[in-house]
This record gives C-alpha cells, structure tokens and sequence, in this order.
C-alpha cells in the first residue's frame, strides 16, 4: 500500500516538473548516454519496429544485444506514452521505491519489527552505495539493483520456510535484472547469491540440501525467462571488446580503495559531489559506505544480543566475503579470480561489490532496530565502545580543523596511484589542502558527534525508554542530511550543447561526426558518432581507432584518447569533430580528407588475410580506400580490373539497407558501415544475382561481390540469436505461469 502511493506521488511529481528536467549532474551517463538511448528505443516502439542495430554510435552497434538498452524491459515501455524528461525521471524513483520495497519486505520475512523493517527499507536506497548512482546518472545501475533484495528473498523464503512461493519470486527477480540491462550487477549478485548459500550452508548444515541447489536452480530458470535479451547479449558480446579476458590493466581499474572505509562514519572526509569535490580514489558512487554513523553501532548491538547474534553474524559474513571483493587489486585473491574464474576478467570495478554487501548491512543493522524498538535493553559494552570511538573521531577530526594541512599525510597515497579523477596539479596546491583538509575534519568530528549522542542514548535508553526512538531519527536526518547534498539536476539542452544540433541540421549529407562532448547522443544530434562511450563497441573496431591514433590494436579498450585527425577515418565517412575548449566553448574541426560515399563500386583488391597485414598496408601512403578493398578471404565471384558502373541507397533504415547497383564486370560493392557477422544480404526481385555474401572489408566495413549486371538487394542485421531467445523466453514464461498457477491451486486445496 505504502510503496503503492510512493509510486503515485512519483509519478505526479515528475508530470507537474518541467519535461526537459532531469535528476543528475549534466557531465554524467544519463545525459551522455541514456537520454539519446531511451529516446531511440521509444521512437523504434512507436514506429513498432525493434531496434536491433544502433547506427548512431561507435559507428554503429547492436542495440537489443548491448543489454543496456533494456529493449524488453517492462518499466522501459513508459518511454512510449511519457515525455522522455518525466519517464527518465519516473524510472530512477521507481526502482528507488522498488529496492526500498525489497529490502522492507525481506527485513519483514525475518521477523523483525514491521517499523525496523520500513526503515531499513527507506535506509537502503539512501546509502552511498545507491543513492550516488542518481547524481552520476546511472540508470541501468539503479535498474539492476532494485531486484537484488527480493532475488535474495525468495531464496531465503525457500531455504528457511521450504515456501516454493520463494522460487518463482527468486526466477523472476533474476529474470528483471537480466532485462533490467547492466549485466556487471546482474553477475555481482549472483556471486553475493552463492556465497551466502555456501555460508548458509556451513553454519546451518540442515539447510544445505536447499541452499545451493535453490541459487543454481533459480539461476537457470531466470535465465531461460530472460532469454530474450540474454541470449542475443551474449552472442553479440563475442564480437564486443569483452569477448575475451579484460587487459589487466584495464580490469584493475575502480577497485575498492582501502582508505574509504573511513566512509563508513565519515562519508565526506574525500570530499563530496559537490564543493568541496571528491579527491579520493575512483568515484564516490563506488567508493562510499556509509549507512548512516548510527549504523554499525545498531550492528554491533544485535551482535550483542543472543536472540539476534546468529544471524547477523551469518549476513556479516557474507558481507565481509563481498566487501573483500570489492577491495579487487588490493587483496591477494584478485589474480587468481581474474585468471581462473568465469566472469571475473569481464569486468572492471570490482568496488560495485559493496551494493550486495550493503544489502547484508542494513538488514543487520535492521536487527538492531529491532532490538531497540522491541523495548530490550541495548549492551552497555556497545555504549561504551561507540563513547570510546566517537571521541577519538571528535578529536582527530578537531585536530585536523585547527590544522588541516595534517591531510597532507594521505594526499600522496592517492596522487601517486593516479586513481584520482581530480587534476594532479591539485594535490600540491595549498588553499586546496586546506580546504580538503577542513572538510575532513568537519566529516570527522560530526561523525564522532553522532557516535557519541547514540551512544549516550542507548546508556540511556533503560530509564528513560522513550529514547529507543531517538537512535532511528538521528539514523533517517543522517540519511537525508547525506543525500541532500547529492541533489541536482540538468536539462534536456545538455545533450546537445553550444548548437551542435544546429550546426548538424544547417550541414545536410551522409556523415559521421566526432563529438568529444557526449558520443552516445548522436540520436539526439541527428548525427551518427565516430565514437562512444560503453563497453559494447564492436571489437574490430575498437582495434582499428586504437591503430589509427597510434596506440597498440591488441590493447584495444571502449576507451580512447583522440589525438588526431587520421586519413583513414574517412573509410567511415568522418567529416567533423565537436572539440571542447578549456574555457568551455566548442571548436569544429571539419577533416581534411572527404569521406567516402554511403556505398560505391570497387574492382581493385588484395587478399591480405589478417588485421596486423591490413593494418601495415593501411600505412602505406599509396593505400586509396575508394581503390581498393583489403580483404581477409577471396571474393566469388572474383572482382575484375577495370569495372565501370554505380550504387545508390535507395532505402537507409538503421538495421536495414535498400541497394541498386549496376556494373558491367564483377566488383565489389563496399558498404561504408560497420561489418558485423549477423549483417546478411537478400536478393530482391530483378536481380542478376540470386544469393549475397557479406564479408569483413578494409577490417570493419562491409563488402559484396557482385557478377556483372544490373543488382537490387536488401541489406540487413538480421541475428539469429533474437528469435531463439525469445523463443526460450516465450517457453519458459508459459511454463512459469502453468507452476505458479498449479501451485496456488495445490496450495489453495490443503
């Protein structure tokens, strides 16, 4: 009922708030990223077409298989009846009410006390593992972590109760997140799945045979409901950047610094989002754990207590496995993971680790809760401890206020590690050390503050018991005062900064652009971009832009520094670069080689066989891509010297082509887009050639040999792997719904 009118009054809030508004900062992914994504996917809906290919960015990708666009997921058909400002922002406070729902059910089913289960419900999604994530715009995120709480719900209903009502909500939870889009929590959840059945299993060896077997079992059954967009995902990332193994380098990245668990009390000693800006290692949104200062005393309370100390110690245990993860390059285990383990080398920032060890977190701490709104006396030896702790925080937080330079001791632990975001020069300049150093000590000595107010409320709680209610007040002002500070917005004109778009619209032609300000938003540009900014890029092409700006192909990653305009983009058709200047403005680079056409007739070849022979004759300055086609295999038909003839574009939808082509000898038909294995070629009615072969041309384009006559083809990104998927999906949701329904009438009868 509660969650119900949440959902309502959201929904009202963000219809009466202005429709180009949105809850993030304007330099973060939902700007840069899922405005253009969500406003392709809803205009592909309308249009009733299902978007499979992304011609916009990078290029061109897949986009049902790049699972972020979150194609089937159920929330996402919003986007087709709500303006896009509203539906983004419907989206992030629903999955907030969502995660807090979860969380408030699952405290529920442990039989804690229905107010210490409401406000871990309303904790969770304010806590620095979540709350942070609508501040940088990560929607897929927020999406993916709302079913982590009634995933591990079910299965515990399941292991505990043996309630198979426990196993459907388990599969589907599985299933939301697999739609849901970011497949890196998808995993971090299943291993937080696994290690708490193998702990569940140890310490309550009669809940083995259940324990296991149910994670597995909903794992698969998830999976096989989710089929339709992880099936199509995971074929499509054998041609990304991650169909193998990580480059170490890339994959250490955003580890868990050991330093923030100083964010358990302080979550502002690094810095904030806003003023003064976060300085520590990686970014705040992975780097935070506070839950509020009251937290861990409420944990330590229920440690403390006999009728709750069991438990607590099993979820801390869990959450300890995890929090170890999260640490990634800075815990032994992190090599033997990456290298032996499924899934570990597919994925940087092991520090997302600390959402699923949040989860464990807070339903301790909402024993603690429990323990106190229940009316039992707290431990005084807690008291005692958080007294203790507290003045030591108020003191060394006082000291650092008269003396802020103090921090200078820490500074160079994370200069020297070059896993700060913020500018190097930074570190030695002085009004910057005293500032940090300041607001350290005030984060510090508030923390030591709160510390010492719960703990002489819980000294005081057994002769004035009205107090019991104090400790969940300071723990929801803590919450609000900590995520209020994370409140912003920006607008819809930020995807398309400083007339971008009207430069676009005033240059007509068949181009790709170059935007160093936001590359996932060519939708939104009218443009399609060079480049982007997501792990989907297709791997041939990610090697080839790392070539052409001289970096090593072998090391490709999604990310790339552009330091020149190289010839050879123009095999893509580039013709302008959006640059930003420090001083904010915008500077349009025009390329001084003319791209190549849409599509155009070659005769010329060599069969060169591989990427590092392509890519040596690329070199050579005599290479004239509109002369000639590098390819990997011999044509059939063989193209023949000397070929006269032309090809139009009749019909350019986005996973589509419409192609007229004559020629008087065999040639080859290059398409100026990017080959990928499920783009295939049909004969239409008139054509000379009854069958086509796509092939891999210059590495990342498009080639079709075609005899001598006169061509009308269709060129399509037709994947198998779609309708297999949803196929399984289709199967597999009918058989879910015959169990439930047969099991509620079973259960209905006994």
């Amino acid at each position: 009922m509660v969650a119900g009118l949440l959902v309502l009054a959201s929904l009202g809030l963000v219809l009466l708030l202005p429709s180009d508004l949105f809850f993030s900062a304007k330099d973060t992914d939902l700007v840069s990223e899922f405005v253009s994504w969500r406003a392709y996917l809803a205009d592909s809906l309308r249009g009733g077409h299902l978007p499979l290919w992304n011609p916009y960015t990078y290029g061109g990708q897949p986009f049902l298989g790049g699972f972020e666009s979150a194609v089937f997921y159920p929330p996402n058909w919003l986007f087709i009846v709500l303006p896009l400002g509203p539906a983004l922002n419907f989206s992030i406070l629903l999955h907030l009410i969502i995660l807090g729902w979860g969380m408030e059910r699952w405290a529920r089913q442990r039989g804690l006390d229905p107010r210490a289960a409401a406000l871990a419900g309303i904790v969770l999604p304010l806590t620095g593992p979540v709350f942070p994530h609508v501040y940088a715009g990560h929607l897929s995120n927020l999406c993916t972590m709302a079913w982590a709480p009634w995933l591990l719900l079910g299965l515990e209903v399941w292991v505990r109760e043996g309630d198979r009502r426990g196993l459907f909500l388990a599969s589907a939870a599985v299933c939301l997140q697999i739609l849901a889009g970011h497949i890196q929590y998808f995993f971090y959840t299943a291993i937080a799945a696994g290690l708490q059945a193998m702990v569940v299993s140890v310490i309550e060896p009669g809940q083995r045979r259940r324990a296991l077997p149910a994670v597995v079992g909903c794992y698969l059954a998830g999976a096989a409901l989710g089929a339709a967009q992880l099936w199509p995902g995971l074929v499509a990332s054998t041609e990304g950047i991650r169909q193998q193994k990580l480059d170490v380098t890339f994959a250490v990245m955003f580890s868990f610094p050991p330093e923030n668990f100083l964010t358990l009390l302080a979550p502002g000693f690094f810095g904030n989002l806003g003023q003064p800006v976060y300085w520590g290692r990686g970014y705040l949104w992975e780097a935070s754990l506070f839950f509020g200062v009251a937290g861990p005393v409420l944990i330590a309370l229920a440690v403390a207590a006999r009728t709750h100390r069991r438990q607590v110690l099993t979820d801390l245990a869990v959450a300890a496995l995890l929090l170890l993860l999260a640490l990634g390059i800075h815990m032994p285990l992190f090599y033997p993971l990456y290298d032996f383990v499924p899934g570990f080398g597919q994925f940087r920032s092991w520090a997302k680790f600390i959402f699923p060890a949040m989860l464990f977190l807070v339903l301790a701490m909402a024993a603690g809760l429990d323990l106190l709104l229940r009316g039992e006396r707290p431990s005084r030896k807690v008291a005692f401890a958080g007294l203790g702790l507290g003045l030591v925080a108020v003191l060394t937080g006082v000291i650092l206020v008269c003396w802020p330079e103090g921090i200078g001791g820490l500074m160079p632990l994370v200069a020297h590690s070059h896993e700060s975001y913020v500018p190097p020069q930074v570190f030695s300049d002085p009004a910057f050390l005293e500032q940090a150093g300041l607001h350290a000590g005030l984060s510090l000595t508030l923390a030591g503050l709160v510390l010492l107010a719960t703990s002489v409320i819980l000294m005081e709680v057994g002769r004035l018991p009205v107090l019991r209610f104090a400790v969940p007040c300071m723990l929801l002002v803590e919450m609000i005062g900590f995520c209020s500070g994370q409140v912003t917005v920006s607008h819809l004109s930020d995807t398309t900064p400083l007339g971008m778009k009207d430069f676009v619209s005033s240059h007509p032609g068949d181009y790709r652009v170059l935007n160093l300000f936001w590359p996932d938003n060519g939708f939104l540009l009218g443009a399609g971009d060079l480049w982007g900014n997501n792990p989907s890029v297709l791997r041939r092409y990610a090697e080839f832009v790392t070539f052409t700006q001289g970096g090593e192909p072998a090391h490709a990653t999604q990310n790339v520094v552009f330091q020149k305009m190289n010839p050879l983009l123009a095999l893509m058709r580039f013709r302008y670069a959006f640059v930003p200047l420090a001083d904010g403005g915008l500077k349009i680079v025009e390329s001084s080689v003319p791209p190549l056409p849409h599509v155009l007739l070659v005769s010329d070849w060599q069969n060169l066989g591989g990427r590092d022979a392509i890519f040596s004759a690329m070199n050579q300055p005599s290479f004239d891509p509109s002369k000639v086609v590098l390819l990997e295999t011999e044509p059939e038909p063989k193209p023949q010297p000397g070929a006269k003839g032309e090809a139009h574009l009749l019909v350019e939808k986005p996973d589509a082509l419409t192609i007229e082509a004559d020629t008087d000898k065999p040639a080859l038909l290059l398409i100026t887009d990017l080959y990928a294995r499920d783009w295939q070629a049909e004969a239409l009615p008139g054509s000379v050639q009854s069958s086509y072969r796509v092939m891999p041309a210059d590495y990342i384009l498009r080639a079709i040999p075609l005899e001598a006559g006169h061509h009308l083809l269709r060129v399509v990104y037709a994947p198998v792997s779609v309708p297999i998927g949803m196929a399984i999906s289709a199967m597999a949701w009918l058989g879910w719904i015959v169990l439930l329904v047969r099991f509620r009438r079973v259960s209905s009868s006994s």
